[in-house]
């Protein structure tokens, strides 16, 4: 079954997020990133931030818990056992450090298809308690086999 493309543009509920110190430093330690700001206050400070910074891909848990919204929304037809991970990109404005408070509005940002495929791209502006874009995460998952030829 195909998605369904007038979801194309529909928002979910926005998703509030604070940035925990054991939580970025258990992901460096994950990843394998060493560089002292991902994992030292004092490094970070030392180095000019306000902060511990967290890595870059650290943005992924919050897009995880805000694009769940869209997956399992019962509108969009998604069929879950065909979805395979396509893409992940950022848009940074500046770094994410420990102990901000970043709320993210996930939304269906496109749905196309190629060939057998079809596409789902969901965004979030994710944004600090000012208001101001920090990252604006977009996921593409693929639904293998629902796209027609």
């Amino acid at each position: 079954m195909a998605l369904n493309q007038s979801l194309k543009g529909k928002e979910y509920e926005e998703v509030s997020f604070t940035v925990d110190r054991d939580r970025v430093t258990q992901f460096a330690e994950a990843i394998g990133e060493d560089d002292p700001i991902y994992r030292d206050a004092a490094a970070a400070k030392q180095a000019g931030f306000d902060e511990q910074v967290a890595p870059p891909t650290f943005a992924t848990v919050l897009q995880i818990m805000t694009s769940g919204q869209a997956v399992v929304d019962p509108e969009l037809g998604l069929d879950y056992s065909r979805v395979v991970h396509g893409e992940q990109q950022y848009e940074w404005r500046r770094p994410i450090v420990v102990d901000e408070v970043l709320k993210a509005t996930p939304r269906i940002a496109d749905i196309y298809a190629k060939k057998s495929n079809e596409f789902l791209v969901i965004e979030a502006d994710i944004k600090d308690a000012k208001g101001e874009t920090v990252v604006i995460s977009r996921s593409t998952l693929i639904s293998r086999g629902t796209g027609g030829q």
